[in-house]
């Protein structure tokens, strides 16, 4: 392949430089660590005498060589030479991605077309974070890696954009790279008012908001002006791009949503086009001409393998101790989310607080690889949390008390009635559980009141969602609803030992709500009791708390009415008694008969909250 390749005339300056045999290497070195007060002053001054302040490395040095650059690995070489409209790169922490995106936008401003009316190759990028503080503090030090200040002129600051210009001539005539700083602040739409650039840099993508990829699609493509493009062949009259970095993201960031999910990339790729014709053709109505058909927008993802897996990149840049000081310190930290996240690069859950099963949980044991098929010939158990953001979760209950929770039910952003959960969880069941018989639902005893304020929804909560599942809701009353009875009966599933392979509690990977729940949403807040002692309870703000009380109502099922776990009443001497509702537990395997005088069996934990 060779090294160069160019087109004739007014075309693009150069293709693609080749992979094989180059030399160097794409790192990415870490920021330069910058004090707060350091920040600080620096966006009290004018751009150029901020930049004149970094003092080392910063200075001085020559632009990335668009034909001696290797890379990290294959997955960012790919990214490199992508001219997508959208597209994103994923990695862990020092895989060389940043490093990586930096230089391709030398590539980019090298291959820009060339202006009909001058010659020059104009080219602009717009790096955009939310405050100047992450400007200075990450993404102009990276940049500086790669675009050293000497290499042109720096101007702004104090509050407003900075500017580096660079000129250059390559062996196809001048090139002008203007690279902007802005912070978009409270207000993306007004900040970007205006804003004319050929791409947009989001470093740290997942720390944004979704409305400034919405935003920024329009305006991309709109440097220099469409003079300079005059008479080229519409292939060269369109070129823009939104690129972006990021660690692996939580599900509920757009991030996730946009770039994990072949489908949604697919169909906002359509929506964005639709957009941008609809733009065109406002546009062309305004100028009295017939308008163009826009190309199609498109969005790539490339994503690398985390540490530890096959073919992880960068390692050739870094010490052997690289990532073993970085797992040692979140561990010592207690941040064990930050090593699946940042190290491992899977897609975890940002913690809200001190999750409840931090000790008992472990998605390794606790969390299926791949999705559970029913057992012919048991019943479906499932578990319910009444209210306008209802919750229930479906399982199989194998073996010596084997939980395995097969789907979930739930719907933070709306709010249903009785009637309509119900029939959105029959649906559910139908779908992909069809012919499996339905044993019985445990909910939650406030299910037992009325089921709204709504006049044809009289009848109570859990009769209702029984009705249009045909199925028997039952409250579970042991412990007089109180907390923790419940907790004990999740503790004691994922404490049970394994039997066959299995723990007693396995969860089907589509269970996210349940699943964050364990990882990170199911958290301890500090309350004070009527006495003003303090305690800690479950944090019932988040949506998440509501599929565990579903899940706490189905397995303190599993427990006798004295609230004893059947693991323990397995011990020789122990009751295989197995109810949890209102009807009672059996009472057998006591040779004595009766209860235990003394003993009450509606509140077992006593005084225990």
């Amino acid at each position: 392949m060779s090294a160069i390749a160019g087109f004739d005339g007014w075309g693009w300056g150069v293709v693609r430089a080749a992979p094989e045999g180059v030399r160097g290497a794409v790192s990415d070195p870490a920021a330069k660590g910058l004090t707060d007060d350091q920040i600080a002053a620096l966006q009290g001054q004018g751009a150029k005498e901020a930049i004149d302040s970094l003092n080392g490395e910063f200075a001085a040095g020559q632009l990335p060589d668009v034909e001696t650059v290797t890379f990290p690995g294959p997955i960012a070489e790919r990214f490199y030479w992508s001219n997508d409209d959208v597209i994103g790169i994923q990695g862990p922490v020092g895989s060389g991605k940043t490093t990586t995106l930096m230089k391709s936008r030398l590539r980019r401003a090298i291959e820009m077309p060339r202006s009909v009316i001058d010659g020059v190759r104009r080219y602009k990028v717009l790096f955009i974070r939310e405050t100047y503080r992450q400007l200075w503090s990450t993404t102009i030090p990276s940049y500086l890696e790669s675009f050293p200040k000497d290499l042109g002129k720096w101007s702004g600051g104090r509050g407003d954009p900075v500017t580096h210009v660079i000129r250059f001539e390559d062996a196809h005539g001048p090139i002008e790279f203007v690279a902007e700083f802005m912070a978009f602040g409270d207000d993306i739409i007004a900040s970007m008012r205006g804003v004319q650039t050929t791409d947009i840099v989001l470093n740290e993508a997942d720390t944004m908001p979704v409305e400034i990829l919405t935003v920024g699609i329009g305006r991309i493509d709109r440097w220099p002006a469409r003079e300079h493009f005059a008479g080229l062949p519409l292939q060269l009259q369109s070129y823009g791009q939104i690129v972006g970095d990021f660690n692996a993201p939580d599900e509920d960031n757009w991030t996730f949503k946009v770039f994990h999910d072949t489908e949604a990339r697919e169909r906002l790729g359509k929506e964005l086009t639709d957009a941008m014709q609809q733009d065109e053709s406002a546009r062309a109505r305004k100028e009295g001409r017939d308008p163009v058909t826009v190309r199609p927008i498109t969005i790539a993802f490339c994503n690398q393998p985390g540490y530890g897996e096959p073919g992880c990149e960068n390692l050739q840049n870094l010490s052997a101790s690289y990532y073993p000081r970085q797992i040692a310190s979140m561990q010592l930290a207690g941040r064990g989310d930050m090593v699946e996240r940042l190290v491992r690069n899977k897609i975890t859950y940002m913690r809200v607080g001190d999750p409840v099963w931090k000790r008992e949980f472990s998605r390794r044991v606790h969390v299926s690889d791949t999705p559970l098929a029913p057992i012919a010939g048991l019943p479906l158990l499932i578990g319910l949390d009444q209210g306008f953001k209802g919750a229930a979760v479906i399982a199989q209950c194998a073996g010596f008390y084997r939980w395995r929770i097969l789907g979930e039910l739930h719907f933070p952003e709306e709010r249903l009635m009785a009637q309509v959960f119900g029939q959105r969880l029959a649906d559910l069941i139908e779908d992909r559980w069809p012919g499996i018989r339905i044993e019985s639902g445990y909910g939650d005893m406030a299910g037992e009141h009325g089921a709204s304020q709504a006049a044809d929804e009289n009848a109570t909560w859990n009769l209702m969602v029984g009705r249009a599942g045909e199925f028997t809701v039952r409250p579970q009353v042991i412990g007089t609803n109180r907390i923790q009875p419940r907790l004990e009966a999740v503790r004691a599933a994922l404490e049970a030992p394994m039997e066959a392979g299995e723990p007693g509690l396995l969860i089907d990977p589509s269970c996210r709500f349940l699943i964050r729940g364990f990882e990170a949403r199911y958290v301890w807040k500090d309350d004070t009791d009527a006495h003003g002692d303090k305690r800690k309870i479950p944090d019932k703000s988040f949506t998440e708390a509501n599929v565990h009380d579903a899940l706490q109502y189905l397995l303190l099922s599993g427990h006798s009415g004295d609230g004893t776990s059947p693991y323990a009443r397995r011990r020789p001497g122990g009751s295989p008694a197995r109810m949890g509702h209102n009807g009672g537990p059996r009472l057998t395997g006591d040779d004595q008969g009766g209860l235990t005088t003394g003993w009450n069996v509606l509140e077992p934990y006593g005084g225990m909250q």
